[in-house]
């Protein structure tokens, strides 16, 4: 067997599925976490797996390495282990991690997180179950969710909560949380709408793994700074960048300089509307914007902050089937945005229950 061969065997392996099987609902099927993902695609890469982060990133004052650091901000909300829509898949496609409860079973052995108490793990209930305890006891089940949850505690103790089997919740401990603050440019960087692929063929990166680098082990006190520069640097980059290939399309490919600068335009509108929304907070303006653009041949860039912009803004007048519709419809036309999209039908499909519930 050649050194290849024995590369792929270890990547093949660190794929296996060691997750217990009453975890398994949790995940995607074992086929779908594949060494490249996109194929076929411009936004096309190899995932690198944990275990080979290690070699190249550089961990804390502590010993944690961004992934396991970003595991503790996830921890923070009260949903892990078991979370409601399964674990996202960015932990394989972007940090490497195939079970993530192992992952997590390790930060508990070193102290980062701890098991919550049956009553601290609540708020991982949806209302109907919070409802469902306090009609057993019968107790008034109106409310908001916090109302619900204090009734809940109040009238349960421990020993019932427990027996009741509610699945408890990871909290951070104090070694947590002060790593966590301490490396707060990791979940910062994660959500960053302006990071790029690692590949720093068309610039400079801008990521968790290039600003890992950058900060190294020390203090990392003036973290935001650091980023701000680097963002700066980097959308200064870009508009070099831009500028000049437009001036040399404009030259040797004028089809193409037309269609980039349709796109221009279109972005430039875009911001402007957001701005305008930004200042009047006139909602039902800036959907009717979005829809008329969506009637009129929709974005001609690629990009899923502004394709899903419309969703966001359905989804925060409550208009849950218009947003459902549209995200189906998006999901249909972009197959890159696939695993963004299901996301999004889970988060609508669960709000138009809930609003469904009220109504009962």
């Amino acid at each position: 067997m050649g050194l290849f061969d024995l590369f792929k065997k270890n990547q093949s392996e660190s794929k296996k599925a060691t997750i217990p099987e009453q975890d398994k609902k949790y995940y995607q099927q074992d086929s779908y976490y594949t060494d490249t993902v996109f194929t076929g695609t411009q936004f096309e890469k190899k995932v690198v797996l944990f275990e080979n982060r290690k070699k190249t990133a550089i961990p804390s004052k502590t010993g944690l390495y961004p992934a396991e650091i970003l595991l503790l901000e996830y921890c923070s909300y009260g949903k892990y282990p078991a979370p409601k829509h399964g674990y996202p898949s960015f932990w394989w496609f972007e940090y490497g991690i195939r079970d993530v409860g192992a992952a997590l079973k390790d930060l508990e052995v070193r102290g980062y997180i701890a098991f919550a108490s049956a009553k601290d793990s609540l708020n991982s209930l949806t209302m109907p179950q919070l409802k469902e305890m306090l009609s057993t006891k019968e107790l008034p089940t109106t409310g908001k969710k916090s109302d619900l949850v204090l009734r809940v505690a109040d009238a349960f103790s421990e020993a019932e909560l427990t027996a009741s089997g509610i699945q408890v919740k990871y909290m951070l401990t104090d070694l947590g949380q002060r790593e966590l603050a301490e490396n707060a440019y990791v979940p910062y960087m994660h959500k960053n709408h302006n990071k790029t692929v690692e590949d720093n063929t068309f610039g400079m990166p801008f990521n968790v793994w290039s600003i890992n680098k950058l900060l190294g082990a020390g203090d990392k006190s003036n973290w935001k700074s650091i980023v701000e520069a680097q963002e700066a640097k980097l959308n200064q980059q870009r508009t070099d960048n831009h500028s000049t290939t437009m001036r040399m399309l404009s030259n040797f490919d004028p089809e193409l300089f037309k269609i980039l600068k349709t796109q221009d335009e279109q972005l430039e509108a875009i911001q402007k509307a957001r701005m305008e929304y930004d200042e009047n907070k006139d909602i039902d303006s800036y959907i009717a914007f979005w829809e008329m653009l969506w009637n009129n041949g929709g974005l001609a860039f690629r990009g899923s902050r502004w394709h899903f912009e419309l969703a966001d803004l359905y989804i925060a007048s409550k208009r849950y089937g218009d947003a459902l519709r549209f995200v189906k419809e998006l999901k249909k036309e972009r197959k890159e945005y696939t695993e963004k999209a299901d996301s999004y039908i889970a988060k609508i499909e669960a709000l138009i229950a809930k609003q469904a519930n009220k109504k009962k």
